[in-house]
């Protein structure tokens, strides 16, 4: 552009010496009209150089902005988007949404068990665990189709496992189908998520007679409601291969061929679980806390699995209430019965019905601290279902008790981080002891008998 613009002053110099020339020998108009098609030459140059730089700068601008656009990570262009609300999120057309995360919760436990030892001495145990390490790929696609796959870290020895792999499809407002891996769908303490529990972990009584029964399962079921705002009852029922088939193949009890035990233990089961909204709204209902509630809720709820293996029968069966006020108050009761008859395996010829019962409550103090207290106990019927239990001999008690006392603080302004990022500190007493060794839940005691205390205290990271 210089170049030209420098030859273009040297044709003008060039002319108009020509022209002081030519006026001294030609006439006047003939270099009158060479000097006024020079300017309209010059012009024209001018003009075509304010274009050239007027496209340059368009240029310039819609490269700076492409670039600004692909530095941004699936900006959002209409079809593509991606952000955080209650979880990080990746979102498509057709409606397609993907909710990667994580729940990460640590944990210190000491525990004291009274006359534990030989000697007749008390015996302390203390030291830091990862309780739960899980990875998620949840989210929906075609709109209508919903999934959840979560793998658990092994806390023992780091190794990750399957836990649920489901889909659902709701092929109408209030009716779908669920299929896959997933908590057998008994009691709501059980299937409500880990993530949400009120105190830093699930009690004995569910975990002896309920979800620790129940547990995870293969199969499939009908869905009616799936916790539609507009419908007051939500219901889930189907087959599957029976309680507690945790990533368990399609072979029977037995690989018959080689006389080995499969996981499989069970033929099949016939589960199903209801909850009726007597007033309030279904998104409360997915924890014990009263935090966030806006008004007064009220569920009714109800489950039982009959499970077969053999000729034997195991059955599971419950019946619970909760309730939340916006005052800040939460409680939660439920009566948990388990059923074995003589022919299932590992009952030496002897029916047992134990049944046991679960009572708590909580109340928000402020924003971010929470108070709550639980009690629980189990009754069970003779020796056969203390050793289903796990229990060694029949000396033990057939009665156990835990009553639990803790705090939640949930971090942020005024709690705003709910779930997501909590600490826990409870502490329980077992008067008796208990009837389920589980270093899950801080227990130690695996026979029953002398006082046993813990102290657990946690903090919880969603992301």
């Amino acid at each position: 552009m210089r170049d030209r613009t420098w030859c273009l002053a040297a044709s003008v110099a060039a002319v108009l010496a020509a022209g002081t020339v030519a006026r001294a020998a030609g006439p006047a108009s003939e270099q009158e009209l060479q000097i006024k098609e020079l300017e309209r030459k010059v012009a024209a140059l001018e003009s075509q150089q304010a274009r050239n730089s007027k496209d340059l700068a368009t240029t310039v601008d819609a490269v700076l902005r492409d670039a600004e656009r692909r530095s941004q990570l699936l900006a959002d262009s209409g079809e593509m988007s991606a952000g955080y609300d209650s979880s990080f999120f990746i979102k498509g057309p057709k409606g397609f949404v993907l909710r990667p995360n994580a729940q990460f919760q640590f944990r210190n436990v000491t525990n004291y068990r009274e006359d534990a030892k030989t000697d007749g001495d008390g015996d302390w145990e203390n030291g830091f665990e990862y309780r739960r390490m899980k990875f998620a790929l949840e989210g929906t696609a075609f709109g209508d189709l919903s999934y959840a796959f979560i793998w658990a870290t092994d806390r023992t020895n780091g190794q990750l496992k399957l836990e649920e792999a489901w889909t659902r499809y709701m092929f109408a407002d209030d009716w779908g189908v669920r299929f896959g891996q997933f908590k057998d769908p008994v009691t709501h303490e059980f299937v409500m998520s880990t993530k949400r529990q009120l105190a830093a972990d699930t009690s004995l009584v569910d975990g002896t007679l309920g979800g620790g029964m129940g547990g995870w399962t293969q199969g499939a079921l009908l869905v009616y409601g799936n916790y539609n705002p507009k419908n007051n009852l939500n219901v889930e029922a189907g087959i599957t291969d029976g309680a507690s088939q945790y990533n368990a193949d399609f072979t029977g009890r037995t690989d018959f061929a080689n006389a080995v035990p499969k996981p499989h233990t069970l033929d099949f089961g016939l589960v199903g679980r209801a909850e009726y909204r007597i007033m309030g709204d279904w998104k409360d209902y997915k924890d014990f806390t009263a935090m966030g509630t806006k008004e007064d809720l009220l569920v009714l709820g109800a489950g039982g699995d009959w499970s077969q293996g053999g000729d034997g029968n195991l059955i599971l069966g419950t019946a619970d209430l909760q309730y939340e006020s916006p005052s800040g108050f939460g409680a939660y009761g439920a009566l948990l019965l388990r059923y074995t008859d003589s022919d299932l395996t590992g009952f030496g010829g002897v029916d047992s019905t134990d049944w046991g019962f679960l009572v708590q409550g909580s109340y928000l103090l402020t924003g971010n601290w929470e108070v709550f207290g639980r009690y629980d106990a189990i009754f069970f019927d003779n020796e056969q279902g203390l050793k289903r239990a796990g229990v060694a001999t029949g000396d033990s008690d057939d009665t156990f008790h835990e009553i639990t006392v803790g705090v939640n603080y949930y971090m942020g302004t005024n709690g705003e981080a709910g779930h997501r990022a909590k600490f826990t500190v409870d502490l329980s007493y077992l008067p008796n002891g208990a009837s389920k060794f589980s270093t899950g839940l801080g227990i130690l005691d695996d026979n029953g008998g002398d006082n046993e205390w813990m102290l657990r205290a946690q903090f919880q990271l969603l992301l």
